[in-house]
Parts: C-alpha cells; sequence; structure tokens
C-alpha cells in the first residue's frame, strides 16, 4: 500500500483519491464555471492531476481596475487569509499556473509557496478544492498577525510596492501631459482620439497589474495608485467630451 500511494502522490493522482467520482456533480460543474469566469480554466484526464490554464480573457480583464474605489473603500476585518501549499515538482505546471491566477487575485507572495490577502478568499478557495482539487495540496488559514509582524511590514514583504509606485507614477506623468495637451487643443481629429484612447487604456491595465487594491488603512504613505485612477477618469472625461464635438448627435 505504501508503495502504490507513493507512486500515486508522486504524479499527484492521490488529489482525487477521496473523491475521484465527484459525487456533486452539480457542485463541481458550478466551482469550474465561476473559476472560468474569473479567468481560470481547468480540465480533467481520469486521476491525473487537474491541467490549468489562464484564459486570454482573464489576463485582459479589466473588470476590478475599472472601480478600485470598491476594494480601497472596504472595511478590513484585521484579518490575514494566508494560503499554502506544497505541490510537487512532477505537477509543475499546475503549480505555475495556479501562481499566476493567484496573481491575478492580487494575493502577496510573503514566501515563496505561502500567499496572503487582505480579503476574504475564501469562496475563492473552496472553487478551488472543489473544482481544481487544490485541497489535496493546500491549505488556507486565517490570522491576526503574521510572525508578530505589523500589517505595514507584512504588506511590504508581500507585494513590490516599490515597483508598483514607479509604475503609477510614470502613468501619471505621461498621461498628466497628455491630458494638458488635449485641454489645450482646440479641435481633435478622431482618429487621433481613438488612438489615445486605446493607448491610454493599455498603459492603464499596466500601471495596475501589480496592485493588490488593499483597503486604505493598509496602503503606503506615497502610494500612486489613487491618482493614477482620478487622472484615467479626468482623461476619459476629456476625451468623450472631445468626441461629442466631433459628433454631437
Amino acid at each position: 500500500m505504501l508503495d502504490i500511494f507513493g507512486d500515486m502522490a508522486t504524479h499527484g493522482a492521490w488529489a482525487f483519491l477521496r473523491n475521484r467520482s465527484y459525487p456533486n456533480r452539480t457542485a463541481y460543474y458550478q466551482a469550474v464555471g465561476r473559476l472560468a469566469k474569473q479567468g481560470l480554466l481547468v480540465k480533467h484526464h481520469g486521476l491525473d492531476t487537474p491541467q490549468l490554464r489562464i484564459s486570454q480573457k482573464g489576463m485582459e480583464s479589466l473588470e476590478v481596475y475599472l472601480r478600485p474605489e470598491k476594494r480601497w473603500n472596504q472595511k478590513w476585518n484585521g484579518i490575514w487569509y494566508i494560503l499554502v501549499y506544497d505541490i510537487p515538482e512532477v505537477d509543475r505546471s499546475y503549480r505555475n499556473t495556479l501562481r499566476q491566477f493567484l496573481k491575478q487575485q492580487r494575493m502577496g507572495c510573503f514566501q515563496k509557496s505561502v500567499w496572503i490577502t487582505a480579503h476574504d478568499i475564501r469562496p475563492q478557495y473552496a472553487d478551488l478544492e472543489e473544482g481544481a482539487a487544490l485541497g489535496a495540496f493546500a491549505c488556507l488559514f486565517e490570522a491576526k498577525t503574521v510572525l508578530g509582524m505589523s500589517s505595514e511590514k507584512v504588506v511590504w514583504e508581500s507585494w513590490d510596492f516599490d515597483t508598483l509606485y514607479d509604475i503609477q507614477k510614470r502613468f501619471c506623468e505621461i498621461y498628466g501631459e497628455n491630458l494638458e495637451i488635449l485641454q489645450r487643443a482646440a479641435v481633435a481629429d478622431l482618429d487621433s482620439l481613438m488612438y489615445l484612447a486605446g493607448e491610454e487604456i493599455d498603459a492603464y491595465r499596466s500601471a495596475f497589474v501589480l496592485d493588490p487594491l488593499l483597503p486604505n488603512e493598509l496602503l503606503p504613505r506615497d502610494y500612486m495608485g489613487k491618482e493614477a485612477y482620478a487622472l484615467h477618469l479626468k482623461l476619459a472625461k476629456a476625451i468623450r467630451t472631445k468626441l461629442m464635438v466631433l459628433n454631437p448627435d
């Protein structure tokens, strides 16, 4: 038995031994469907570890960044949600895609296989456990402190706010200048406006890819995300105004 289970664990097949027939098919399909909406595609092949893939739609999603104030204004309950996993090297593809998905969920990498967030991810974890067998590799913990660190220290250890500051500051500099130019221009042609709109939305996405959108009380003092978001709204409004001049009907 040890030989059998040892070999199956090496190949990740033990992930399904508890529930290989998925008796609650409705719950399974619902979980897989919710994960797909968030950009994670799950495929099963017998007893092997599920195959995970990030969809293009998931990588390009802007939804959360279009209303970041919802995240900023969310009251923090003082609890850190910590995901710890141990995935065999043979399942490297599963591990790498999971890591990419966790980044997409704006979780921070506290240590190599320890990911953390201030947002309650129990629903997402339940879906990963039900639809992608993550429970065989991982555990989700709740903690009020992490190694006795202050919340500020946890934030700086888990997310690269230095790089994020540089990216968002650069966005503000470039598109602040573009806004001034647009506001000074007496007229603007349609092609130029559409080009600027497309370029700005791509830059705006890039400016927030690394942003965990933490609650206000956890944000660093020099955080530039709110300035970037305010500038994005101003520029979008200025472009709409110019478009209305070109097409008043």
